[in-house]
């Protein structure tokens, strides 16, 4: 018989084993539960591995049949792939070089829309998102030179449209100032006429014709387009000229004007003659709307690091807020001798040069015309 020691050692190690038994089973359910996860885990992991490859495979083959550019930096600035559409304006070798240097040798230079032009004169347009301060960024380079020779073809084609109804509308003011310079021209050859009279008629006839020319200038400059030679324009010197241009001018109609000081720093590039033109057609504007003793005042705004504006102030009687978005438009005239063209040649100017013609007015309070232009970079100007 055992003892009452040894039989509560044994009834111990019964309930020792019972509960070993009762763990080892938790444990084989536990692993046979983590054994069916994993086969589980398993077959999503295929599934994904798939789906992953499918996606890759799908985006690979649309990088390769997209019509623009990819082409992927890395940190420091080098090329580390690119898709075919990219390799064809790069090249195969541009793959691991220097973005920059790759654009130096690719590009001839960058136009006023910041657009890529090559030798052969092929525009790109260039559009980049970063990806992390680790791995780089995404640019996209697309060949937009159909679409801007579109473009100019259809801004072409509507001046061409505009001059044939120009002709149509400037007929019968042609045809007054013309048949009064015949007039007084040929009273000129009437013995009878003192000289006194002589004068008085050769003065009209040279006005008639003066507004004949201005005419035509007009028509010739909205058919051209508004843009000339290519060359660098201070503009505090543009503002010296367009003072001594329009002194005549403005003291035939005992006006007043004031031209504010320039930054000398201030630079664009395009045509001087067509920007002065642009700006006495402006003055000219201002005078005729207010008549005599018109206050004008002339300023440059540097609007950022990149633009600027041309600033024409008048005292005069405003535009009413119906017409301010048609009053660039040809033709459109509020004065009985006015043609119509003198503000649309204003903005296919500013347009040609990179920028826009814009209004302000209150009525009663005078009005303010600017033209917005792209200045020169310090970079450039290096």
């Amino acid at each position: 018989m055992l003892n009452d020691i040894e039989q509560s050692r044994l009834k111990e190690l019964e309930q020792a084993f019972e509960l070993f038994n009762a763990t080892s089973m938790q444990l084989t359910n536990a692993y046979d539960g983590l054994q069916e996860q994993v086969v589980h885990l398993q077959r999503q992991l295929v599934t994904s591995d798939q789906e992953k490859r499918r996606v890759s495979d799908h985006l690979s083959r649309l990088l390769n049949l997209l019509p623009v550019g990819v082409i992927v930096l890395n940190k420091q600035g080098q090329i580390s792939e690119m898709n075919p559409s990219a390799e064809l304006v790069l090249g195969a070798d541009a793959l691991g070089r220097d973005w920059d240097v790759v654009v130096l040798n690719v590009f001839l230079f960058a136009n006023d829309a910041g657009e890529l032009v090559t030798h052969d004169e092929r525009v790109y347009q260039l559009s980049e998102s970063s990806l992390d301060m680790v791995r780089g960024k995404i640019l996209l380079i697309q060949n937009v030179t159909s679409a801007r020779e579109l473009q100019a073809h259809v801004s072409r084609h509507q001046r061409l449209h505009s001059m044939g109804e120009m002709a149509a509308s400037l007929a019968h003011q042609i045809r007054t100032p013309l048949a009064s310079a015949l007039l007084y021209v040929s009273q000129l050859n009437t013995d009878k006429l003192n000289e006194e009279k002589r004068e008085k008629f050769v003065e009209k006839a040279l006005h008639s014709l003066n507004h004949l020319e201005g005419l035509v200038k007009d028509m010739l400059q909205y058919a051209r387009g508004g843009k000339g030679s290519e060359q660098r324009i201070e503009l505090s010197e543009l503002l010296e000229q367009l003072e001594k241009n329009v002194e005549t001018q403005v003291a035939c109609s005992d006006s007043r004007i004031l031209f504010a000081s320039v930054d000398k720093s201030l630079v664009v590039i395009g045509d001087k003659d067509i920007l002065l033109t642009a700006l006495q057609n402006l003055i000219g504007n201002a005078i005729d709307v207010v008549g005599q003793h018109a206050n004008i005042e002339v300023s440059v705004n540097k609007i950022s690091e990149k633009q600027v504006d041309l600033v024409v102030v008048d005292d005069g009687p405003g535009v009413e807020p119906e017409l301010l978005d048609k009053i660039f438009e040809p033709f459109f005239t509020s004065r009985a001798k006015g043609t119509g063209l003198g503000l649309a040649v204003v903005r296919a100017i500013a347009e040609a040069h990179g920028g826009e013609a814009w209004v302000k007015s209150i009525v009663g309070h005078g009005s303010r015309f600017g033209i917005r232009l792209p200045l020169m970079t310090v970079r450039e100007l290096e």
